[in-house]
């Protein structure tokens, strides 16, 4: 009798606690160790090192992917830019990045709920700073040629 308290004890506690799974992703840019540093004679086009232009490209799609997220949860994110190695893989890392920390939350959480949390997020005047250095007018969705 002891054992099946126990056992429907862990049963409950472990759906309780994926229920009340908090809404949360955050912004968190690891620069490369391949950016980190510039090469010996390189001389960027914005005098911004490698490791500053990783971080701004990273930061710009991922809080863009947040936006156009909020607004269509079926919206695509652009995740390529032209710019310097750096550039164009912050871009990339940063739009994939905030996509699966997206797709976690609707493991747990259903579209309406993740939708406003992000709605949320993407008002702030955090996320319009962030992506105004590649979005200057406001998030963007990919385009898709058919």
């Amino acid at each position: 009798m002891g054992l099946v308290l126990v056992v429907s004890t862990l049963i409950i506690v472990s759906a309780v606690g994926c229920a009340t799974h908090p809404l949360s992703i955050s912004c968190q840019v690891r620069v490369p160790v391949e950016f980190q540093k510039d090469p010996p004679g390189w001389m960027s086009p914005t005098g911004e090192p490698e490791s500053v232009r990783y971080r701004k490209s990273y930061e710009a799609f991922w809080w863009n992917c947040v936006m156009v997220k909020a607004e269509d949860s079926e919206g695509r994110c652009p995740s390529t830019c032209s710019g310097t190695p750096a550039a164009s893989y912050g871009c990339s890392d940063g739009a994939m990045d905030v996509e699966r920390q997206i797709r976690q939350l609707l493991e747990d959480h259903d579209m309406t709920r993740v939708q406003k949390y992000l709605q949320s997020m993407g008002a702030s005047p955090e996320a319009k700073e962030k992506i105004r250095p590649y979005f200057p007018n406001g998030p963007r969705t990919k385009k898709v040629i058919e």
